[in-house]
């Protein structure tokens, strides 16, 4: 992973970053512990704490904090509010003026003297514009999401909010995504996804097709292969090949268009498949050319137990599935989320990304 240099850590501090610069290195920060490190380096402690707390919480809105000042709170939520403000100077702040701007319109002035009521009334229009300054410069929400349960958002400072046990390059590349940024999927897919061969003259289309697993990483060391049925009285025999050793499989003679391996795939290997049906004397194979060869990976052990930690997340799953290479989980993730979020721009681009890099050929 790249961290961030010397430079862009004190443009950092100084509040000098460019908006999408300052998008991309906060979210950093908020995952990466060298680059919090290098941020203590350059700074006291104290402001070091500061700075990050102040880029990496959420703040309390101005109608929260209106409400705490009038009492109107539970006590439960006063004490959140009450730590709260123990370390964060920009909410006592806010605090602090939304209580100047209440003194300021409730004293009362002199009758004689008109201009002391007219400077109260300047002072207090001036507090209040101060105030409201502060709201604006919050960080502010620029992606929300109903994912399962509960809710995602992305705020202007990067902060990641709603999903929990990500790895950096996972946070990443939800960032990523959801600024409109392409899925980075693995070469592996070029690979398990090989062009159409050609063929001269005319050919028939077979009168059945595979269906799943076809280019794409599966997550299960013995997955189940599944075809359309040629018909009802039709017989089928799968043919499996590992690629790396050449070792080949092959099903008894089977009357439903799917099967499930007796033993383990190898996991990493590459696997290519093909089935053989026959009716009324008559064999058809799939798939055959001018179609492309079906191909899968079984997915690596330890990338395999990593997924397994994942949060319940359709949004965190279609993602880092899909970067993955389980581009058929990745793809009831996505249509998951876009069900959960009708009309949402980000959810119906990731779902129509993964459609478009799995295409169906077969």
């Amino acid at each position: 992973m790249d961290h961030l240099t010397e430079l862009e850590l004190r443009a950092y501090c100084g509040r000098t970053l460019a908006a999408d610069d300052l998008l991309r290195v906060s979210g950093h920060i908020a995952e990466c512990g060298n680059c919090r490190g290098k941020l203590r380096q350059l700074t006291s402690p104290s402001a070091a704490i500061q700075i990050l707390r102040t880029h990496t919480e959420e703040h309390f809105s101005a109608e929260q904090l209106q409400q705490f000042i009038d009492g109107g709170l539970q006590q439960a939520q006063r004490r959140r509010i009450d730590e709260h403000l123990s370390w964060c100077a920009e909410c006592r702040g806010d605090v602090e003026s939304l209580r100047e701007s209440a003194r300021a319109w409730k004293k009362p002035a002199a009758a004689p003297r008109r201009a002391v009521g007219w400077w109260l009334a300047a002072a207090a229009a001036l507090l209040v514009a101060m105030g409201l300054s502060l709201w604006f410069q919050r960080p502010r929400v620029v992606v929300a999401l109903s994912d399962g349960s509960g809710r995602v958002t992305l705020d202007s400072r990067g902060g990641l909010h709603g999903v929990a046990g990500l790895t950096t390059a996972q946070a990443d590349s939800i960032r990523r995504v959801l600024t409109g940024g392409a899925l980075r999927v693995p070469r592996i897919l070029a690979e398990l996804q090989p062009q159409p061969g050609a063929l001269m003259g005319s050919a028939n289309p077979p009168p059945f097709h595979l269906r799943s697993p076809v280019g794409t990483v599966v997550d299960s060391p013995v997955p189940t292969l599944r075809w359309t049925a040629w018909t009802p009285a039709a017989t089928y025999i799968v043919t499996l090949k590992n690629l790396q050793s050449g070792q080949v499989v092959s099903s008894p003679v089977l009357n439903v268009p799917e099967w499930k391996p007796s033993q383990a795939l190898r996991p990493g290997a590459i696997y290519e498949w093909q089935v053989a049906a026959t009716w009324n004397g008559s064999e058809e194979l799939a798939p055959t050319p001018p179609a492309p060869p079906a191909r899968f990976q079984i997915l690596a052990s330890a990338q395999a137990q990593q997924l397994e930690r994942l949060p319940e997340s359709h949004l965190t799953r279609a993602i880092v599935f899909a970067e993955a290479g389980l581009m058929d989980r990745a793809k009831q993730e996505a249509e998951a989320l876009a069900e959960s979020n009708p009309g949402a721009p980000v959810a119906a681009a990731l779902a129509r990304e993964i459609e478009e890099l799995h295409p169906v050929r077969h």
